[in-house]
């Protein structure tokens, strides 16, 4: 299957599988060749993918007709699959899963072939996939940058062909900062839409999995399929485009391209702009840290012992432990995180009285280097588009918009009020 053509989308895979002009152990054993050449470290481990893929063809032989029939997917390695390790990136874990979570076995009703469990930041904490303990995940658009994260090796992945769709978790923007430094779609669903059940949680007031993808079909496609919902047609010809007044001042020239992009797509289809004001955007990071860290330090205190934390655990992951053990000593910090976090929640409820979905770009900037300076605001705020959105269980869609100057690609980020998706959908389907 040529990844420079349409030969590996979802739905036309399905059909020469269901028709028997291929195989999906044929397929499955082409990706497979892919990962094993492959350098770009995306991948933590391989799984039982040509069994899987047997077993597929066996069934498809008597009818069976997933709507992911044969399809080659990954999934990140905080979900569990059983008999693998789930490793969350991180050294401190081994032991053996002892049943599927709730999202493969999603996957595995529709017919995919779930070929390997994604690299990614350590316990989900980076934005660059550069804190895994298993080495760092190179962006196949420019192998000196990161792919972003934590979701980043199930964004490279797609991006360079290893799968035809990925899942990633998404917290403050782990799969909407990653598509767009790798130039492929990713959504971060509203909150609760889709099970996390068996999934390592980094936050479980804000985690929520969803799916990347090369095309926006292919993931409202995955979307239904993980979420068990239908998605219907939503009419978004003159629809009013919120444009947020707070995140202006973070604008670059780059990211000033995806505003000017958005108004020239959706101006075509009779959308009118409106400004519109979330005076707390800015809190949102140190809000994003406390309430999640918190949470981070709490889910990681069963795990392992102290010298094992001690002697395993990644710089960033004691930092934030850190972080959450602090804010846990001091209640009045969590409690004034949590106040920010309903004034954000009200601000985008007000907003939306005005306007049917807001538009920023995904990321404000394009893919960093690894050597660059970590204290750059653009990487250390890399987040700042998408962590309110997120705070407040709204559903984002990155879909790749314009190339920087660098000639890399930036995305502009579609947010919807809760449930939305289908709107986000078709909106996203006018910048492809």
């Amino acid at each position: 299957m040529n990844n420079g053509d349409n030969n590996n989308s979802l739905e036309l895979t399905r059909e020469l599988v269901k028709s028997g002009a291929r195989s999906a152990e044929q397929i499955a054993s082409e990706y497979l060749g892919r990962i094993n050449a492959s350098g770009d470290n995306c991948f933590i481990s391989v799984l039982d993918a040509m069994a899987q893929a047997r077993d597929i063809d066996d069934k498809a032989r008597s009818g069976f007709d997933g709507k992911l029939l044969g399809a080659v997917v990954a999934i990140k390695d905080n979900m569990r699959y059983i008999g693998s390790v789930t490793t969350c990136g991180s050294a401190i874990l081994t032991d053996k899963d002892t049943e599927d979570c709730e999202v493969v076995k999603r996957l595995k009703a529709a017919g995919a072939v779930i070929v390997g469990k994604t690299n990614m930041d350590e316990f989900a904490m980076g934005s660059s996939n550069a804190t895994s303990a298993y080495g760092n995940v190179l962006n196949p658009l420019d192998r000196t940058r990161v792919p972003g994260g934590s979701s980043g090796g199930s964004a490279a992945a797609v991006a360079s062909g290893l799968c035809m769709a990925a899942l990633g978790s998404d917290t403050g923007g782990s799969i909407r900062q990653p598509a767009s430094y790798c130039g492929v779609v990713g959504l971060k669903p509203t909150l609760g839409s889709i099970d996390g059940s068996g999934m390592y949680a980094l936050s479980q007031d804000m985690d929520q999995i969803g799916p990347i993808t090369k095309t926006v079909d292919e993931n409202r496609l995955m979307f239904e399929v993980l979420s068990g919902k239908a998605m219907e047609k939503a009419e978004v010809k003159g629809l009013t485009v919120g444009l947020v007044r707070e995140f202006e001042h973070w604008y670059t020239e780059d990211t000033k391209r995806v505003i000017q992009r958005a108004k020239e797509v959706l101006s075509s289809i009779g959308c009118r702009f409106v400004e519109v004001s979330l005076p707390s955007a800015d809190a949102a990071f140190a809000t994003y840290r406390a309430l999640g860290n918190t949470q981070s330090a709490n889910n990681l205190r069963n795990i392992g012992t102290a010298q094992e934390r001690t002697d395993k655990l990644g710089i960033e992951v004691k930092k934030r432990i850190l972080i959450g053990e602090y804010v846990l000593a001091h209640p009045e910090i969590a409690e004034r995180a949590k106040r920010v976090k309903n004034k954000i929640i009200s601000e985008f409820a007000k907003a939306f009285n005005l306007c049917d979905i807001i538009v920023s770009p995904s990321a404000p900037s394009v893919a960093f280097k690894f050597t660059d300076d970590r204290n750059n605001k653009e990487i250390v705020y890399s987040d700042i588009f998408t962590q309110p959105p997120s705070i407040a269980g709204l559903p984002a869609l990155s879909v790749p918009c314009v190339k920087g100057e660098s000639g890399l690609p930036i995305g502009v980020q579609l947010v919807g009020k809760k449930n939305a998706e289908n709107v986000l959908f078709e909106i996203g389907k006018l910048f492809e």
